[in-house]
């Protein structure tokens, strides 16, 4: 295997192309005029007028008080937990944890519009995490979409990295006159200060593969659709097997995250780091790392995001097209 060149890493001209186009624009576009009501409700300036625990907490009574109301919603958590939980252990809880999914939606959706905080991390998740950007070597961190991910990255950048991200195309469209282009502005703006660093998902292999190899960080998130069948949540199912990959060719470390929400504060947990050199194939190091995330997938379930949704793992095996 071919071991990166620390020589290379400054001088790189590959790497130089890659660096110039992932970085985010310094204007970011303006966040687009909607309905009053619209408006008020994805204002971070209007909901941070109410301080951020006593918002959490009303915005979760409500939801328990309301789970009965919303058929469709509802219906929305219960096949959420189906999809998730069916052919584990907690299949027995589906009905109860959908409603805790019902309230983390609402939760996480007022954690949204607020002013972003930045996550925190315990003592074992920062000794581990600066040990591996300590390293020299290219760090892959692997996601899931689970608790507030959106101010995941924070604590990382705060320790000097700059990470690069691969993102869908929708992160890059011109935001629409409507509350998803509402939802987009504000992804962009909260990530305007941050040194991360943002790669269109699609043909981004060879970029993610030369930033690694080039001692730096990047990340992806593992509970995407793909090609590779995996053992994951008591069945098979057909995951994205690129983290493997890229880890194996750019001789890459893989460190699983994950979000979570404590109230209204947000902790990022950081697991042992996965070393391709210690796993014999990236199919041995893919089934690894599908290990990690699933613990921490089954341990708090309500906080992970619809799987159900378009473009996400339990969609594509459904045969919903990607939107």
């Amino acid at each position: 295997m071919d071991q990166p060149n620390p020589q290379q890493r400054h001088d790189d001209p590959e790497l130089a192309a890659v660096l110039a186009s992932a970085r985010l624009p310094s204007q970011v576009p303006p966040t687009p005029r909607v309905a009053l009501g619209v408006r008020l409700r994805t204002s971070p300036r209007v909901r941070g007028a109410i301080p951020g625990a006593l918002a959490v907490r009303l915005t979760a009574a409500r939801a328990r008080s309301t789970w009965k109301r919303h058929p469709d919603e509802r219906e929305r958590s219960l096949a959420a937990m189906r999809t998730l939980l069916g052919d584990t252990p907690l299949a027995e809880r589906i009905e109860p944890l959908a409603r805790e999914h019902f309230v983390e939606r609402r939760v996480m959706e007022t954690m949204f519009w607020r002013p972003w905080s930045d996550a925190r991390m315990d003592e074992r998740s920062l000794r581990r995490m600066r040990g591996v950007l300590d390293g020299g070597r290219g760090v892959l961190i692997s996601s899931c979409h689970q608790g507030p991910f959106f101010s995941q990255l924070a604590p990382v950048c705060k320790l000097g990295a700059k990470p690069h991200v691969s993102i869908g195309p929708w992160f890059f469209e011109p935001p629409s006159p409507d509350a998803w282009g509402r939802r987009q502005a504000r992804w962009w703006r909260g990530l305007r200060d941050r040194d991360e660093y943002y790669i269109p998902a699609e043909g981004s292999y060879e970029a993610l593969r030369t930033i690694l190899r080039n001692g730096r960080v990047a990340m992806l998130h593992f509970d995407m659709p793909g090609s590779r069948e995996t053992d994951f949540l008591g069945k098979r199912i057909a995951l994205a097997s690129g983290s493997a990959r890229l880890s194996h060719e750019a001789d890459a470390l893989i460190v699983p995250i994950r979000t979570r929400r404590d109230g209204h504060r947000t902790w990022l947990d950081v697991a042992e780091a996965l070393d391709p050199r210690g796993h014999k194939d990236d199919e041995a190091l893919h089934a690894a790392l599908a290990r990690a995330h699933e613990a921490w997938l089954l341990e708090h379930p309500a906080g992970v995001e619809d799987p159900n949704r378009a473009g996400s793992w339990g969609a594509h095996a459904a045969g919903v097209p990607a939107g």
